[in-house]
């Protein structure tokens, strides 16, 4: 099985092929350049670069969230694109697990931190077992402060995810078992997402038609609406 994987949840964008849980090509910018300009290039660029073509791949995998609303809805968008016009399988993946996957904690804990404004994180708890990252806790968006109380109950937390700088800074006076993860480690890659996708499509694949974002929360736009005072007309 051939299998692109896409990222696009937060400032970095990836694209990366896979085939029969081999890394083959993995394209990665973490420049701040708009996503909807540079996610179909990445992808291309990682097709190419395996020594293939769109038409050898079996299946499209995309972090489908958590993450940011219009990073997560031009991955997807492009997902489901690229699969419809080949009539491809797609396989929506855990922001927080492609996160997650490269980091080894024995012992202790991954803490998966997406930067949710606001104090706020979109975070998950993975550990680590015969080698392979297993999901301890779903997907939610809480204050650091509360990420921090959770992480007391574990002898360490290795933290990653663009939200990992400011939940180690923030928590630095409160916790001392908390490790930044490496820069190279430290932000998902769609070469997780795409090995994720490999390994679930019998479990996870769906048509490019059902295929959506998953969200933790209303978009902004839509929580203000939300707020606002009622008027009687």
């Amino acid at each position: 099985m051939v299998t692109l994987g896409i990222d696009s949840t937060a400032k970095s964008a990836s694209a990366a092929v896979v085939r029969g849980g081999v890394l083959l090509s993995e394209h990665f910018l973490n420049v701040g350049l708009t996503h909807s300009v540079t996610l179909l290039k990445l992808c291309e660029q990682a097709v190419e670069s395996a020594g293939l073509t769109f038409g050898d791949l079996d299946c499209v995998a995309v972090n489908a969230g958590p993450g940011s609303f219009t990073g997560v809805r031009i991955g997807v968008a492009l997902a489901k694109g690229l699969a419809f016009a080949r009539d491809l399988p797609c396989v929506p993946v855990r922001t927080t697990a492609c996160i997650a996957r490269p980091i080894q904690a024995p012992g202790g804990v991954v803490a998966a931190a997406m930067d949710a404004r606001c104090g706020q994180v979109y975070t998950a708890l993975f550990e680590t077992v015969d080698g392979e990252s297993r999901r301890l806790t779903p997907d939610e968006a809480i204050p650091i402060e509360a990420l921090g109380e959770k992480l007391k109950a574990y002898p360490y937390a290795i933290v990653a995810g663009d939200g990992a700088a400011l939940v180690v800074e923030t928590l630095a006076d409160a916790h001392d078992r908390l490790i930044l993860a490496p820069e190279s480690v430290r932000h998902q890659r769609a070469g997780a997402t795409a090995l994720i996708g490999e390994r679930d499509f019998a479990e996870k694949a769906v048509s490019a038609e059902a295929l959506v974002p998953f969200y933790i929360r209303p978009p902004q736009a839509q929580r203000m609406l939300q707020k606002k005072p009622k008027t009687i007309s």
